[in-house]
């Protein structure tokens, strides 16, 4: 989700050697924590999970199906269309139907 470039360098040539198939910010300069607005640790997954979605970053390959659960079934973020694997889907339909 982030590349970091130090100060000086050419970003022609930054960017060049990336390698990467999604959208990222580049961040130019030392590394610096972003703020978290959350004190929670629920907060916190809250504001990555939507940081995610909003730039419409691919979910992380071993996290995948958690984060399907979690856009699906928490948020209920197209429920429809979003191919969910065969034990997501059974555990959403059983929670929606408590």
């Amino acid at each position: 989700m982030l590349k970091f470039m130090k100060l000086g360098t050419s970003m022609a040539t930054f960017l060049h050697g990336v390698e990467s198939s999604q959208p990222f910010l580049l961040c130019v300069g030392e590394k610096k924590t972003i703020p978290c607005m959350s004190p929670t640790a629920v907060g916190a997954f809250d504001e990555l999970f939507k940081v995610q979605f909003v730039f419409s970053l691919s979910y992380d390959e071993t996290l995948f199906n958690f984060y399907n659960f979690i856009q699906t079934t928490i948020y209920g973020i197209d429920v429809a269309t979003t191919k969910e694997s065969p034990r997501v889907k059974e555990i959403r339909v059983r929670i929606n139907n408590v």
